[in-house]
């Protein structure tokens, strides 16, 4: 610019001073040189003034890496209105400043994995304008460049390194074929890219800069392609007609002028209409391979790649050939460091000016389709709406729930959903896939956030993750252990009497029964046609139910009685006068009408858990030192592992489910405000839903007003009952899956809508999940979302080395009997049973019907409950 400026003055004063006689010359010059240094110190100042501007907006550039899901697809319209915004950030006033640091750079390199990725940059004021043009496009996600480019090529070796930069072959006003977007023209440089080894440091980059021009800078390059036009298509005579021949009044042009004259109008109309928005354009290629000849064939790929673009121009390589001999072009030692500055820093300024229209550079202004068929492309996976704003999550912040990580243009960040808006939560997918360690993230952070849980995992493995987090003190004193599992040692089983009754009110005894019934008939599968098994199980429930209400704690039967009840006659007419009239009238007219095998899967169930020394521990004391409803509203850390073998192990999984959740309603007398949160995590939830299906159902549609709250798992929604799965379905607060068969995608993906496609969700790589939450009341679209481990949410390791104090802490508040003491109380429990049941029948203190007594009782001291004299059975 100052060159320029000093040679137009320098030529003003020689045509001024011409006519001047040089005697002259002499008196001119101190009037002269005043007006001189202004010049030269204004234009000093506006070329420093422009470089320090340049190179401050070369610095200030930023980029976005543009991932396409796997169903992307784009129209043409779509591209034009992406190139019409893009041109925006051309800026019409102070525009010449730091133009050459504006152009907008398109780049295709490989990432860490080799896969092509699409980067998107521009100067830092142009972030907003390139969001808001990229995100006209459904289906891309916007990421950290930087994030999604870690590790690619980082150690190269810088002898096999290959630069081409290209221009067009012949003017401007020459147009490029306008290739359609099906097949992607972004394919042939995924090919070419397929061969690196970014392993060992190869990379290569296609840089596509675009300085767009609107106003008078836009007209200005249309006034230059006409001229371009004129020169270069300026109508030349004939042959014939130099040579004398026929004029214009002669014969009919030659078939070949009339082809040529259509094919240069078509080629005006494709540069100069219905061509959209023009672009300066700058191409330069650069491969880093670990030989010369991986590094040639790499660039002879994607020299090829721009082949298909030819039509009346073409890409050619910017240089001079010798023939037979070099070929002198960017990758001179002179031209390379040039090269890589505008590679690195994307300054604009291309050997020669090539002018393009959007319609030709349609194949670069979207990333990759899903007609584009090469593997090696980053993708986002399924076609999904982007992630609604949920807050970012931090491990200080007992409002949220941990969810997992969702990307945008300033990389992954950890997102959480308000407790709030957390009812039941539904997780489903294959196994090994980052569904049951998003549960455990889950469950620490509310647990050490001061909320109450229940964790139940039939394997015990997830049990072990959690217990490293719990071993504060303060955490420890609040741990339940229940541990039945392969490894189960009896010494550290805590008493739990499902008939621990004495004082409780009636709508909680019914409760107790509800659950031991419900429990029976999920782990057998008793259905509808089973109706005397589970008419026989209510009875016996009902019957110790009754007894343990007038017994002393010490001796409150236990599950073990059912089989003395209904084979131990002396005992069970003992236990009559203490039961109600309607149950008396079981057992005394119906019950001996039974055939023999009608209580033999009862009694056989109960038999194995008696084989067990952990379960009889656990299940065999009178007084219990882990009660659900205690758990409930004291805020106690429930970890229990029931075992995840046969019917038995079922069974206690059943009767720990169904017990909490028949607690939760027994919460109905306290104030709602009152009713502390409770979190049940259940792993493979399809257990708990055998039978009559209908009760798991009913639960999880009533629970949530007394303050349980779900978090249900399983691998497959087609496991689950047709009556649990639509439960889980209409009441669920989050639907969250990883990859499905394409039976299961097709079922859950109908409660999306049908979106994304059931294909999308079976090939969901480990631990990406597709998510539907609810937000703020409102329930969000699917959206894709990153599993997230334990250790990120905490924020820290867990302290293995203190596990023996949280065993110590979490025993000493739960277990109250040894083993042999257990054992040896339920031995003899039986005869105590007898004994205290006849010494109260002595001194006639069954002249009322008990349960009748206790139920005008409570109604009286509890307008909330109407008194019920008789729990209904279920035959």
């Amino acid at each position: 610019m100052l060159a320029i400026f000093a040679g137009a003055l320098l030529l003003a004063a020689w045509r001024s001073l011409s006519n001047i006689d040089p005697d002259r010359l002499r008196d001119l010059a101190p009037s002269v040189a005043p007006i001189a240094l202004l010049a030269t110190l204004i234009a000093s100042a506006l070329a420093t003034h422009r470089l320090v501007a340049t190179r401050k907006t070369l610095r200030s550039r930023s980029a976005l890496a543009v991932v396409p899901a796997d169903e992307f697809r784009v129209t043409p319209d779509a591209v034009l209105r992406l190139a019409g915004q893009l041109t925006r950030a051309d800026r019409t006033v102070a525009g010449w400043v730091d133009r050459r640091a504006c152009a907008i750079r398109i780049r295709l390199t490989a990432d860490a994995e080799g896969r092509l990725a699409y980067i998107v940059s521009g100067p830092s004021r142009t972030r907003e304008l390139l969001r808001s043009a990229l995100h006209g496009y459904h289906g891309v996600e916007l990421r950290d460049a930087e994030e999604v480019l870690a590790g690619a090529g980082a150690s190269g070796p810088e002898e096999a390194v290959l630069r081409t930069e290209l221009v067009l072959a012949h003017p401007s006003i020459e147009p490029l074929t306008r290739l359609g977007l099906e097949p992607d023209p972004l394919q042939p440089f995924a090919s070419a890219i397929s061969s690196l080894r970014v392993d060992r440091g190869e990379r290569a980059d296609v840089c596509v800069d675009l300085l767009p021009a609107i106003g008078w800078r836009h007209s200005r390059l249309r006034r230059r392609l006409r001229r371009q036009a004129r020169r270069h298509y300026r109508e030349r005579p004939a042959m014939p007609r130099i040579l004398g021949g026929a004029g214009e009044g002669g014969k009919a042009r030659e078939p070949i002028d009339l082809a040529e004259r259509r094919d240069v109008a078509s080629a005006l109309d494709a540069k100069l209409r219905d061509a959209g928005p023009l672009f300066e354009t700058q191409v330069l290629i650069r491969v880093q391979a670990q030989t010369p000849p991986a590094a040639k064939a790499t660039m002879r790929s994607l020299l090829g790649s721009f082949g298909p673009l030819a039509a009346r121009n073409w890409f050619r390589a910017s240089g001079l050939p010798i023939p037979g001999i070099a070929f002198l072009g960017s990758d001179l030692p002179p031209r390379r460091a040039r090269f890589d500055r505008r590679l690195a820093s994307g300054r604009f300024a291309p050997a020669r000016r090539s002018i393009l229209t959007a319609r030709e550079l349609a194949g670069f202004l979207k990333p990759p389709t899903v007609d584009c068929l090469a593997e090696n492309v980053l993708r986002s996976g399924a076609l999904l709406a982007p992630a609604p704003a949920l807050p970012t999550f931090k491990p200080d912040k007992r409002e949220l729930i941990p969810l997992g990580r969702v990307a945008d243009e300033s990389g992954e960040r950890l997102v959480g959903v308000r407790v709030a808006d957390s009812f039941f939560s539904y997780i489903a997918g294959r196994s090994r896939y980052g569904k049951t360690e998003l549960a455990i993230a889950q469950f620490v952070h509310l647990a050490r956030r001061g909320h109450g849980g229940l964790f139940l995992d039939p394997h015990g493995d997830a049990l072990e993750r959690i217990k490293p987090y719990l071993t504060d003190p303060a955490l420890a004193r609040r741990v339940v252990q229940i541990d039945l599992g392969p490894a189960a040692n009896a010494a550290s089983q805590p008493g739990w009497n499902l008939f621990e009754l004495k004082g409780k009110s009636t709508a909680e005894t019914e409760g107790r029964v509800e659950a031991v019934v419900d429990a029976f008939s999920s782990a057998l599968e008793w259905g509808e046609r089973n109706t005397r098994a589970i008419n026989l199980t209510t009875q016996a429930a009902i019957a110790l139910a009754s007894i343990a209400r007038v017994l002393p704690e010490r001796v409150a039967p236990t599950i073990f009685q059912i089989p003395t009840l209904l084979t131990d006659e002396e005992w069970r007419e003992a236990a009559l006068p203490f039961l109600p009239r309607a149950s008396q009238r079981f057992w005394r007219d119906r019950f001996g009408r039974l055939a023999e095998e009608a209580i033999t899967p009862l009694t056989n169930m109960v038999d194995r858990l008696r084989s067990s020394s952990a379960a009889s521990t656990l299940l065999g004391q009178s007084e219990s030192s882990y009660r659900a409803r205690d758990a409930m509203d004291k805020g106690l850390i429930v970890l229990a592992c029931p075992g995840s073998g046969g019917t038995r192990d079922r069974l206690l999984a059943n009767l720990l489910v169904f017990d909490l959740f028949h607690a939760a309603k027994g919460r109905g007398s306290l104030p709602p405000d009152q009713r502390r949160l409770f979190f049940a995590c259940l792993d493979e939830i399809q257990s708990f839903d055998g039978g009559s299906s209908s009760n798991l159902a009913a639960l999880v549609e009533q629970t949530a007003k007394f303050g349980l709250r779900g978090i249900f798992l399983n691998q497959n929604p087609e496991r689950l009952s047709a009556p649990t799965l639509n439960a889980l379905t209409t009441n669920r607060s989050h639907l969250i899956s990883t990859a499905l068969n394409s039976h299961a995608a097709t079922l859950l993906t109908r409660e999306w809508g049908g979106e994304p496609s059931p294909l999308a969700l079976s090939r969901l790589p480990r631990y990406r999940f597709i998510a539907q939450v609810t937000h703020e009341g409102d329930l969000s679209k699917p959206f894709s979302l990153g599993g997230v481990r334990v250790e990120e949410v905490i924020g820290e390791d867990g302290k293995p080395d203190r596990l023996g104090s949280l065993e110590q802490v979490s025993g000493e508040a739960t277990v109250r009997r040894s083993p042999s003491e257990a054992l040896a109380h339920l031995e003899g429990l039986d005869d105590e049973i007898l004994s205290e049941l006849k010494k109260r029948r002595r001194r006639g203190e069954v002249d009322e019907d008990p349960i009748e007594a206790r139920s005008r009782e409570d109604a009286e001291a509890d307008t909330g409950y109407e008194p019920v004299s008789v729990p209904r059975g279920r035959s």
